[in-house]
């Protein structure tokens, strides 16, 4: 099933589970006239630093990144979070869609998630008390702009 959904993004974090694809998004997204950068533990520290310096700065609209951009970033721009790879657990989860709606803002996460991730999906979802829904055919942007 396609969705058809348009949002509007200050600036997004979008996660995979691997270095691979991080860079493989990376390049595809760019190919595809976006902008974007990409970071993950595999570059020297101060690449890293620069790349995260950049985006934090607004010099690009998205970053893809591994699990090491999950904990203590915060992004007051960032009202997007995309799971491109879902999540092996809830507190990977948490840490992950917890990187948009900084400061009092609004944020908005998406997962796309394939059919083997449905039970990774249903886990998270008890542990965490919580129903992660499908994507509606329109989304206020009174929830996750401001």
């Amino acid at each position: 099933m396609f969705i058809s959904v348009q949002l509007q993004i200050n600036q997004s974090i979008i996660f995979c589970n691997s270095v691979n694809r991080v860079e493989l998004l990376a390049k595809k997204i760019t190919e595809l006239g976006y902008s974007c950068f990409y970071i993950h533990a595999k570059m020297l520290q101060d690449h890293r630093n620069r790349v995260f310096h950049d985006f934090r700065n607004g010099a690009c609209r998205n970053l893809v990144c591994t699990d090491l951009f999950t904990r203590g970033i915060d992004i007051q721009a960032v009202n997007v979070v995309i799971n491109f790879d879902f999540p092996k657990s809830s507190e990977t989860y948490l840490h992950r869609v917890g990187r948009s709606g900084r400061f009092g803002h609004l944020g908005l996460a998406v997962n796309l998630i394939t059919y083997e991730d449905r039970f990774n999906l249903y886990s998270i979802e008890q542990e965490l008390g919580t129903e992660i829904k499908p994507i509606p055919p329109q989304i206020d942007q009174a929830i996750y702009c401001q």
